[in-house]
């Protein structure tokens, strides 16, 4: 997962403790409101069981019509084995992009701790508040601390009880391509069977000499992993072992 953390419980103790000793007011300091969410992300992590999301992806164009579409099927089944299928697909060129996605979406722990959100990847800024479907959220500045395309230079919005965060959005802190310029990236989190995930991206782009377009990713249904055991043994072309980062 895109959020997955890779700093011990110590570690987490510590930086609470730390940043508890900073606070000055009533809205805490911004270390503090870190400190929270990444133990709030560990404690996700333990309630995270197998299970299988229908996906969809889609490009449109700047008249909002579907360029390209891939449905698929992705089973989590521990942090270090996990599956995808593609259901169906469509849209020729554009397909090949909607594919490299989902392959983007299959990554090893340690290519996703490169790009959580975390101190070892950004520094923090507490840019005020704000309301997300009723909860107090403290908004954070989340700026790179290099210059990746894979890091968001914008904000988060943490849940001020539950240190969940909610939203995020900004720009690549480098072009993913020379092609690609002004990417806009929005992911909303929620939560599913008791896990706290990453359900919906909404990305925008403009395309050299091609225009503006716009990439889509939502999850449809959601199924505990046992019951779509059967599915998996009758499909060879699902890739076994590959992890996926929702």
């Amino acid at each position: 997962m895109v959020l997955r953390s890779a700093i011990s419980g110590l570690s987490v103790i510590f930086l609470i403790a730390l940043a508890a000793g900073q606070q000055t007011g009533p809205t805490p300091d911004v270390n503090l409101i870190v400190a929270h969410m990444i133990a709030a992300r560990q404690g996700n992590q333990a309630r995270i069981h197998a299970y299988t999301v229908k996906r969809d992806y889609q490009i449109l164009d700047k008249q909002q019509q579907s360029k390209a579409q891939i449905i698929a099927n992705i089973t989590y089944l521990s942090p270090n084995q996990k599956q995808y299928q593609i259901e169906r697909s469509s849209g020729g060129m554009a397909g090949r992009v909607l594919r490299d996605i989902v392959q983007k979406d299959a990554e090893t722990p340690k290519e996703v701790q490169r790009k959580e959100i975390s101190p070892d990847n950004y520094d923090f800024q507490l840019a005020g508040e704000d309301r997300i479907d009723g909860r107090k959220c403290y908004v954070v500045a989340i700026n790179p601390k290099r210059s990746e395309k894979d890091l968001i230079r914008g904000k988060i919005w943490v849940d001020a009880v539950d240190y969940r965060i909610h939203r995020l959005e900004g720009n690549p802190a480098k072009s993913p391509s020379w092609w690609i310029r002004d990417v806009y990236i929005l992911m909303s989190f929620t939560s599913v069977d008791g896990m706290w995930l990453h359900t919906s991206t909404h990305a925008v782009a403009d395309v050299r000499f091609k225009g503006k377009f716009v990439v889509e990713t939502r999850d449809l249904e959601y199924k505990p992993a046992a019951q779509a055991a059967s599915k998996r043994r009758s499909n060879p072309g699902i890739l076994a072992g590959a992890a996926i980062n929702p």
